[in-house]
């Protein structure tokens, strides 16, 4: 088995402002961007890559230009999984929609299909499908404003937005609130039974920066009712992405043993990765390029790979956890704070190396009944009270995110 994420070395002489640049760059100007240490390999053969995979993309769209791009959902998504993603956020807001039209269905990908596939969400869905989507999008926003969840989803959009994204006008910023929310509570809207959590802004932002209110909604909408937000939108967060984060130690204890051992002795849980699954990662990485970069992939893949990219994150820092200070709180905190600087490309490949190494079915059943044999109980997560569904990151034994930045 190849070791996991272990970033290529740089020249030591390579010029770190070269780095930042690259990292917050946006790669629509990758033509612009000099590389200002040409003793640099490695930001020489980004560059090249990046450049090389943008044209690749733009021929494949232009020689299918006037047909349908689900016929070709195997390639869009092998262009989105690769190294590099889908490059420009130009190619983003074509491909994005069509994955969500596409997403990896239950027989597909080997997940839990049964855990919302109760009688009540089949007649939900039902009605859904009869009714139209467009309809919904051009609710009113007075009727919107009477939807329960309208307070809280306006106070944590105006939060947000308040940060991210940086550097754009008032006006921006006013034209970002006036869409979102109304969006968000659109998606609610299609099932009666979801409730909104702390977070789901985050991913509804990052989709509304890339493909505009249109095609927003129908993207959000697919990964609402058919994708990894389905079980957060339903389901209390406890029997919901803490049950999948839980799986991280199964995967950890395959992969590095020891490492899940020491997490586990100091009973860490795994409620320092709670908004990792839950915003895709948008609410924790640094760079806009690497958010974008993330949802590229998870639109392509099976709804459980963010797991698999945590636990890929969390060896990827194994050096800083084994030099940190063996009690939970200094660990939880090490690793509630995601580095500035993070191998995107080789994290996801890694991920998903793993994830078709120990595929989500068997990673639910098989190998999580063998990890149950071999410790005494799994991995508790110290949480006194329930989740507060509205204040994710200020939950039981975790770090206020936004209160950092």
């Amino acid at each position: 088995m190849p070791s996991l994420s272990q970033p290529q070395t740089p020249s030591k002489h390579h010029s770190r402002v070269a780095e930042e640049k690259w990292t917050t760059a946006s790669c629509s100007e990758i033509d612009k961007i000099s590389i200002e240490n040409k003793d640099s390999p490695l930001l020489r053969a980004k560059y090249t890559q990046l450049r090389s995979k943008r044209e690749a993309i733009a021929k494949f769209l232009k020689e299918h230009k006037n047909e349908d791009l689900s016929l070709y959902i195997d390639e869009l998504r092998d262009l989105a999984v690769s190294n590099g993603g889908l490059v420009d956020d130009e190619f983003r807001a074509i491909i994005w929609p069509i994955l969500a039209d596409n997403l990896l269905q239950a027989e597909e990908k080997g997940d839990d299909a049964g855990s919302s596939n109760d009688s009540d969400f089949e007649s939900a869905f039902s009605e859904l499908e009869d009714s139209s989507l467009e309809d919904e999008q051009e609710a009113d926003e007075d009727v919107l404003r009477q939807h329960k969840e309208w307070h809280q989803v306006e106070l944590d959009v105006n939060r947000t937005l308040a940060r991210f994204p940086p550097n754009i006008t008032d006006v921006h910023r006013t034209t970002l609130q006036k869409e979102l929310i109304p969006l968000i509570v659109r998606v609610l809207r299609l099932n009666p039974r979801f409730n909104y959590y702390q977070g789901f802004h985050d991913i509804c932002l990052t989709v509304l920066l890339v493909c505009g209110v249109k095609d927003s909604f129908r993207i959000c909408s697919n990964l609402a009712r058919n994708g990894a937000f389905n079980n957060y939108l339903l389901k209390s967060l406890e029997g919901s992405v803490v049950k999948e984060l839980d799986l991280m130690y199964v995967i950890l204890s395959r992969v590095e043993p020891q490492l899940e051992k020491m997490m586990r002795s100091v009973e860490l849980g795994s409620i320092f990765a709670l908004s990792w699954p839950l915003t895709w990662f948008s609410h924790s990485l640094q760079h806009y390029q690497q958010i974008v970069r993330f949802f590229d992939c998870f639109l392509a893949a099976p709804r459980l790979l963010p797991v698999y990219v945590a636990s890929t994150i969390v060896v990827f820092r194994k050096s800083s956890i084994f030099s940190c200070e063996r009690e939970m709180p200094f660990i939880h905190r090490l690793l509630s704070e995601m580095p500035h600087e993070l191998p995107v490309d080789a994290i996801l490949k890694d991920a998903v190396y793993l994830a078709k190494l120990m595929p989500p079915t068997l990673l639910r059943t098989h190998y999580y009944e063998e990890y149950r044999k071999t410790v005494a109980a799994p991995p508790r997560n110290l949480i006194t009270k329930t989740i507060p569904r509205f204040d994710c990151e200020n939950s039981p034994n975790s770090t206020d995110l936004h209160d950092s930045e």
